[in-house]
C-alpha cells in the first residue's frame, strides 16, 4: 500500500512538475522573442523600406538627369522629391535626403 501511494504521488508530482517547468519555458520563451526577435523583425522592415525610397530616387533622379542633361536639374530638385514622396509617402526631408543621396552616386552636385 505504501510502496502504491508513493507511486501514484510520485507520478502525479512527476505530472505538475513538468508542466509547471514547461510553462516556465514558454514564459522564457516569450521574453526572449519580445526582447530580440521583434525588435530585429522591426529593423528589417526599416531597412527594407529604406532600400525601397532609395530605389525610387534613383529611378527618379535618372528620370530627371536623362530629361535635363546640362545641369539645369538643380531647379527641377524639388520635382523629384515631390515624386518621392508620392510613391513612396515619407516625409519631405527624407526624400530630399533621398534624392541628393541618389544625385550624388551619379556624381552630380544636387544641392
Amino acid at each position: 500500500m505504501y510502496l502504491s501511494t508513493l507511486f501514484i504521488f510520485g507520478s502525479w508530482f512527476a505530472d505538475k512538475t513538468f508542466a509547471a517547468l514547461g510553462a516556465l519555458l514558454l514564459l522564457v520563451l516569450g521574453w526572449v522573442v519580445k526582447k530580440y526577435l521583434i525588435p530585429f523583425l522591426d529593423t528589417e522592415v526599416k531597412k527594407q523600406m529604406a532600400e525601397y525610397v532609395l530605389l525610387i530616387a534613383d529611378e527618379v533622379t535618372d528620370q530627371l538627369v536623362a530629361k535635363y542633361p546640362e545641369n539645369e536639374l538643380l531647379k527641377w530638385l524639388d520635382q523629384a522629391v515631390d515624386k518621392i514622396m508620392d510613391v513612396t509617402g515619407v516625409s519631405r526631408e527624407v526624400a530630399f535626403r533621398a534624392a541628393q543621396a541618389a544625385l550624388a552616386r551619379k556624381g552630380i552636385k544636387g544641392s
